[in-house]
This record gives C-alpha cells, sequence and structure tokens, in this order.
C-alpha cells in the first residue's frame, strides 16, 4: 500500500500523534464499447472507432491506475518508533494482519 498522506494531529486526551493515510494503487481497467447485434459489422467497427477516439479525448483519459483508501491509522511517536515507521507520502509499504498483528515491511 502507499502512503497518501501523513498529518499532525493530537487525540482527545491532548497527546501529539500522526494519522498515516494508505491507499492501495489499482490498474485502470479498460474501457468496453459494445454495440448492439444488429448493427452491421462495418458499421459497429465505425461506432466503436468514433467511441474510442472521443474516450481518449476526454480529461483523465491517459491515467493508467488509480488510488483506492484502503487504511487510516492514528499513532503516537513512541508508536511510529515501535513499529520503526517513518512514513512520507507516495513511500510503498507492504502491509499484512494476521492474528491480530499488525505488520509494516517497506519495500
Amino acid at each position: 500500500m502507499k502512503v497518501s498522506s501523513v498529518k499532525g494531529i493530537r487525540d482527545p486526551e491532548g497527546r501529539e500523534g500522526f494519522r498515516i493515510d494508505f491507499v492501495e494503487v489499482r490498474e485502470k481497467p479498460p474501457m468496453v464499447m459494445m454495440t448492439p447485434t444488429s448493427v452491421p459489422k462495418e458499421i459497429s467497427q465505425v461506432m466503436v472507432q468514433i467511441g474510442q477516439t472521443v474516450q481518449k479525448s476526454m480529461p483523465g483519459a491517459n491515467i493508467k491506475e488509480y488510488e483506492l483508501q484502503k487504511i487510516s491509522i492514528t499513532f503516537t511517536a513512541e508508536e511510529l518508533e515501535a513499529f520503526n515507521l517513518k512514513p512520507y507520502p507516495n513511500q510503498i509499504y507492504e502491509v499484512t494482519i494476521t492474528n491480530g498483528n499488525l505488520n509494516f515491511i517497506q519495500v
């Protein structure tokens, strides 16, 4: 997972901490153009080509991936140290949760 943001915060008891937001980066699925089966093949091919051209001209058409919010977690400075974390935006971690254990491995 990728660190999307790190923010300094205070918990309800007034202790300083950090909120870390993790996102999963996923590939954007390709756009699929379908035409009715009743349309002749030649017309269908032209319609698909026109549709693809319009899609390419739209804003964001060249974006190949997107980010999906996965985890927001708050740590105290001591907890960050215990997990050996020094997060900054765009840093990649392998995050595993197993049998109540939370592990971070910097990639």
